[in-house]
């Protein structure tokens, strides 16, 4: 499983071509066993278990620990490769030029006869 989440981060990572360590989605799988632990409590009290019992607990528990599970492993592909300046140069300079050339398609777009 844990080898399935680093290939998921490479293939998101290489999609987004820009720093990585601010995706959006990234930040977001980080808090999805928070996310799934919270349900669970909300389902375990629905059920009866007070909110101090140690099902309850445990179950934050283990929330807690699977976000910084995959915290670490971010931080670890991030610090293997994508951290690296050539890395983040050739994703930038890739950037500026689809940026460029989005710019210019709307300029040709925008005023076709060139004045």
């Amino acid at each position: 499983m844990l080898r399935a989440l680093i290939n998921w981060m490479d293939r998101d990572w290489a999609s987004r071509r820009y720093n990585p360590v601010f995706a959006f989605a990234q930040r977001l799988v980080w808090g999805v066993p928070v996310f799934l632990s919270l349900a669970a409590v909300a389902a375990l009290e629905s059920l009866g278990s007070s909110h101090d019992d140690p099902l309850v607990l445990g179950v934050l528990a283990l929330g807690g620990a699977g976000m910084f599970a995959i915290m670490l492993v971010s931080l670890y592909r991030w610090a293997a490769g994508y951290s690296r300046s050539d890395y983040q140069e050739r994703a930038a300079a890739e950037h500026r030029e689809r940026v460029s050339a989005r710019q210019a398609f709307f300029r040709r777009w925008w005023n076709p006869d060139g004045s």
